[in-house]
Order: C-alpha cells, then sequence, then structure tokens
C-alpha cells in the first residue's frame, strides 16, 4: 500500500499555509490466490514494484473509485475473509475515498484497519492525513506520534508531523520536525517546503528561499514551493523574481485563483495596475469567494483613481472578509477621497 504526498495552499500577504495529502504506502503481505479475482484485483490493483495503485492522479477518474470502493467492500466486510486481507481492503477503501475527499468515510475505514492491525502504520499515517485536512491538528499529531514509535526514520511522518505543528502556530515544533525529516530523507521535498514556510514566518526570508530552491529542485513541478518563494520574493520587493514563480507555479495548476491573486499583487508592486486588473479578474472568475483578488482589485482602481470601481471591490471583500484590516482601510480612503469624513473615519474605526 502507499502513502501520498501533496499540499493545499491559501495565500496573498501571508505566507502559504502548508498542508496536507496522502503519501507513501508499505505493502502489508503477498497478497494470496484471490477467492475472488475481479473484486481483489479492482480493490487491491498492482503491489508490485513499490508503487502503489492509490497513487493520485491529477483527474480521479470518479467510476472507477466507486468501482474499487464496491470491490473493496466486498473484502472488507467478508468475515470469511483473512485478517490480512481485511486489514488491507479496509485501508485501500479508505485511501479511494480519500480520492473523493471523503475524509470522514476514509477516516472510518483506517479505524477498522487499525482496529485489526494496530500497527498498520500507512493507515495510521493516512488517518492522521485526513484529520489534518478536517483541521483536527492535534488527533493528526498523535497518530504521526505513532507512525513515528514505530517507524522512527519515517520522513514523511515527521514532515507531516511537522505541517500540523505549524497549522497551530508551533514554529519551533515544526522546524524540529522538517529537519528531522530532511535528514531521514534529504529528497523530501515537502520538507523543505514546510521548513522554508517555517523560516518565512520568522521573518528569514533569505532562509526561506533556500528551503524553496531545494524543494523546487528535487521537483520542479512543486506548486507550493513555487507560491511560497515567490511569496517570499514579494516579501523582499523582487516582484520580478516572484511573478516569475508564479508564471510558473501558473503552468502547473493554471486554475490557482490563489496565484493569480498572488501575481495581481506583485503587478501592483511594479505599478502596472493594467496587468494587476486583468489578474485580479481572472482571480475572481475562478473563486467569486477570492477576498484577495477583490483587494487586489480594488486596489489597483484605487491607483488609477478609479474610486467608484475601487470602492465597490472593497465593500465586497469587507462583505467576504469583516475582519480583514487592509480592506476598511482600504475604503476609508477611498471615502475619504470622496468627501465622505464621517464613513471615512467610521471604517478606520473599524480596521
Amino acid at each position: 500500500m502507499s502513502r501520498r504526498t501533496g499540499a493545499v495552499s491559501r495565500i496573498f500577504v501571508a505566507v502559504l499555509s502548508y498542508g496536507l495529502a496522502l503519501v507513501r504506502v508499505t505493502v502489508l503481505g503477498a497478497l494470496a490466490t484471490p477467492a475472488f479475482a475481479g473484486d481483489y484485483a479492482l480493490c487491491f490493483g498492482d503491489e508490485s514494484g513499490g508503487q502503489g495503485s492509490d497513487q493520485k492522479e491529477a483527474n480521479v477518474d470518479q467510476a472507477a473509485v466507486d468501482q474499487r470502493i464496491a470491490a473493496c467492500t466486498a473484502i472488507a466486510e467478508d468475515d470469511t475473509q483473512a485478517q490480512r486481507q481485511r486489514t488491507k481492503a479496509y485501508f485501500y477503501r479508505g485511501a479511494a475515498r480519500d480520492d473523493k475527499e471523503d475524509w470522514d468515510g476514509a477516516i472510518a475505514d483506517y479505524n477498522q484497519a487499525i482496529a485489526l492491525d494496530p500497527k498498520a502504520t500507512s493507515a495510521l499515517f493516512n488517518r492522521g492525513t485526513d484529520w489534518s485536512n478536517k483541521g483536527d491538528y492535534d488527533r493528526a499529531i498523535a497518530d504521526f506520534n505513532l507512525v513515528i514509535s514505530l517507524e522512527p526514520s519515517a520522513s514523511d511522518a515527521y514532515s507531516s508531523r511537522g505541517s500540523a505543528f505549524l497549522r497551530k502556530g508551533k514554529i519551533d515544533a515544526a522546524m524540529l520536525d522538517f529537519q528531522q525529516a530532511i535528514e531521514a530523507d534529504p529528497q523530501n521535498g515537502d520538507a523543505h517546503t514546510g521548513l522554508g514556510t517555517a523560516w518565512s514566518k520568522t521573518g528569514e526570508r533569505d532562509k526561506a528561499i533556500a528551503e524553496y530552491d531545494k524543494a523546487i529542485r528535487i521537483d520542479p513541478g512543486d506548486f507550493i514551493a513555487l507560491v511560497n518563494r515567490g511569496l517570499a520574493y514579494a516579501a523582499k520587493d523582487e516582484f520580478d523574481r516572484a511573478i516569475a514563480d508564479y508564471d510558473a507555479a501558473l503552468a502547473v495548476d493554471p486554475r490557482s485563483a490563489d496565484a493569480y491573486a498572488n501575481r495581481s499583487a506583485a503587478w501592483i508592486g511594479k505599478s502596472d495596475w493594467a496587468r494587476a486588473i486583468v489578474d485580479a479578474n481572472k482571480a475572481i472568475e475562478l473563486d467569486a469567494g477570492m477576498v484577495d483578488g477583490y483587494y487586489a482589485r480594488a486596489v489597483a482602481w484605487a491607483s488609477k483613481d478609479n474610486d467608484d470601481r475601487a470602492l465597490a471591490d472593497f465593500d465586497k471583500a469587507i462583505a467576504l472578509d469583516a475582519t480583514g484590516a487592509r480592506a476598511w482601510l482600504g475604503r476609508s480612503l477611498m471615502r475619504s477621497r470622496k468627501g465622505d469624513s464621517a464613513g471615512a473615519a467610521a471604517d478606520c474605526r473599524k480596521a
């Protein structure tokens, strides 16, 4: 079986949050001659060569996933099957449910696999990953702790636990885990990206960029490392380099609203209002709830002295996220420029 890795992103002014998906898998045992060859083949796939059949693809074939779930169910819920086979079936059904982003269903399956085999590290790891996907970082850390206790050199478990610590704001603990992950496997790109993100959160932009460089050398298509390095360059006012990284990220994922919003912000840094508006428009087209897109476009419109359009975009940004001080301040400035002193003062107080 395999554990798989990836990441999720949320970006703009703050450093990209480092997220999780599923990683490497260890085969639980050689497959015996199946009682139901079709079910075994659909559920377990080809386990040879250490390349698990549940490797995540860009576009998941939902019909195939449903077939796999049905095949695994036939094995997992058959009490006459060997315990080892049922454990594997629950694991692979959980992996299939992960492909559908059914975190609760996947966790339930991993629970079953772990109940049958408490040392099933792949199930423990994936359950920890799904707790992270649900935002329950304490439970995620507990599962990664168990994996590490069973596999002290599990690089992916250290990097995933580091990501959970990072989400909880425990920067020092996260750094230690990312460093441990890199020591165990210097080619763990996620660990380099995570360590870079941790350095960014401490304001160490150059150290962050050095880690992102390593991650990108390992995988030139590492979307999160590219976007994060772009953010780090932008924070250093190196907007051309930031834009180059966002360009590369968009080549990997052309439908990333976050990357468009970040590139819009970089164009603003270069005072290229027209390009900033184009990218902000694209970000909003891809995600109508993209606060960063509305904010960037508002700044660009304001810089072009189009106060009415800027006001409308600040209004939208505030409607989507009333906790963001920057939008209140931006709207305050627009109201002041239009002679609305009372409105400007009210917005300023809310910032």
